[in-house]
């Protein structure tokens, strides 16, 4: 099982190996602290192997499972939704676009939030499979 090496990421993909049951993980982990000894119980006896996260879709030829974050695996052509599962996306995870203070009431940075919440961009997205298996944004369900 390929994991990454960095904590931060380390401990999002523990937790997706907790959710879906096969390890079970120490509460409270600290993001910046993660390891591999926050595994309380690992009952099918995986064999983690940490790697760098760009490192992950490569790995895929030399382990049975790997934990690659989204990014990675689209730039490698492996679509999402062949993932055996997603990570259930949190705040602090959630890609944002963010403008210095100064320029929240310039004309571009208000066009960029019409043009990322119009229905064009909605169906275009929902449309195209390339994007099948992201993370969406929640207003897109409403």
């Amino acid at each position: 099982m390929n994991v990454p090496n960095e904590p931060p990421n380390l401990l999002r993909a523990l937790t997706i190996l907790h959710e879906i049951g096969w390890i079970t993980i120490n509460d409270d982990i600290d993001p910046l602290q993660a390891s591999l000894n926050d595994i309380k119980s690992n009952p099918h006896n995986l064999d983690f192997v940490m790697t760098d996260p760009a490192q992950g879709p490569r790995a895929l030829e030399d382990v049975d499972f790997a934990a690659i974050q989204g990014n990675f695996a689209v730039a490698n052509n492996i679509k999402l939704t062949t993932a055996l599962a997603h990570e259930n996306m949190t705040d602090p995870n959630v890609v944002i676009v963010a403008v210095d203070k100064k320029n929240l009431d310039k004309p571009f940075v208000k066009d960029l939030v019409e043009a990322y919440h119009s229905e064009e961009f909605k169906e275009y997205i929902l449309s195209n499979p390339d994007y099948e298996g992201y993370h969406l944004p929640k207003y897109f369900n409403e």
